[in-house]
């Protein structure tokens, strides 16, 4: 059974990273890395900043999301053991390819420091990860405004919001019911993470000197593409060729648009990166109920 299970792990892993091959192959056969490459070296620093500045705040809002969670199945997790456990998952998402996974070593973590029930912490990372879906289906349909008046399509967009709000209050009434009484919370919560990552796209594309007209189209673009992530190794090649074809559709330079892909990737694996500071301890100290 485990040997099948690590099959199955590996398999993925390659499926996601051969995705992520497959996609920059595609998108620098036909662009020139050179001219990205000097979209990021000349990047305004300032905006650049708050750009990084915009991203670590979204995800110590994330952080705080799960702690929700948390405690509403009574598992009093300290703040301070939330945040450590948080960063070290973003640090096994991006650098441990084929490893036990940001979201798996949570509910390992957890369960060995404090015996609390594998299924329950299960249920919490998926409803977790299922309020950010939600949010971003929000987003997109709101800021698809343009996209439904051209398409003559102005009214699916009220029908699409109700009813996807309603879907998923039922689901989570159906199978979470012990996070109804906080759904409507966490659910704001998750819009504000989707917004600071928004703002950060924005200050992204600031910092490379580029202001398109169609600056919205380029945030509806970027939340469609980080639903699309879960299929390649940590977003790389999907958020870049997602970038790329929508550059051709928008009529923008795609080089420039690659470059916003490229460097939210870059913005995320540098974040990520500080978990290494406790990969290499024994991260279990760390973990305090409070």
């Amino acid at each position: 059974m485990l040997l099948e299970t690590n099959k199955k792990k590996l398999f993925s892993t390659f499926f996601k990273i051969a995705i992520s091959v497959f996609l920059l192959y595609l998108v620098f056969t036909k662009i020139s890395f050179t001219e990205v490459w000097s979209s990021i070296k000349t990047v305004n620093l300032f905006y650049l900043f708050l750009a990084v500045l915009f991203f670590i705040i979204s995800q110590w809002v994330s952080a705080r999301r799960l702690l929700l969670f948390l405690k509403e199945k009574n598992f009093n997790l300290s703040k301070k053991s939330n945040n450590i456990l948080y960063v070290i998952g973003m640090f096994y998402n991006f650098f441990i390819p084929g490893g036990i996974g940001g979201d798996a070593y949570k509910v390992f973590a957890l369960n060995k420091k404090f015996k609390w029930p594998v299924k329950s912490l299960s249920g919490i990372i998926f409803i977790d990860r299922f309020m950010g879906l939600t949010a971003i289906g929000i987003l997109v349909i709101i800021l698809g405004y343009d996209i439904f008046v051209k398409l003559n399509l102005l009214w699916l967009s009220p029908i699409l919001l109700i009813s996807g709000v309603l879907f998923s209050v039922l689901f989570v009434n159906k199978v979470f019911p012990s996070f109804k009484n906080i759904y409507f919370k966490t659910l704001l919560i998750s819009i504000l993470i989707q917004i600071l990552q928004v703002i950060s796209v924005v200050f992204i594309i600031l910092s490379i000197g580029h202001q398109p007209l169609n600056l919205i189209s380029y945030v509806v673009i970027f939340l469609i593409s980080s639903v699309l992530s879960i299929f390649s190794f940590s977003g790389i090649g999907v958020r870049e060729y997602v970038f790329f074809e929508a550059s051709k559709l928008l009529g923008t330079d795609s080089s420039t648009a690659v470059s916003i892909g490229v460097l939210f990737s870059i913005i995320t694996a540098g974040v990520s990166l500080f978990g290494i500071v406790y990969h290499f301890k024994d991260s279990e100290k760390y973990l305090e109920e409070e």
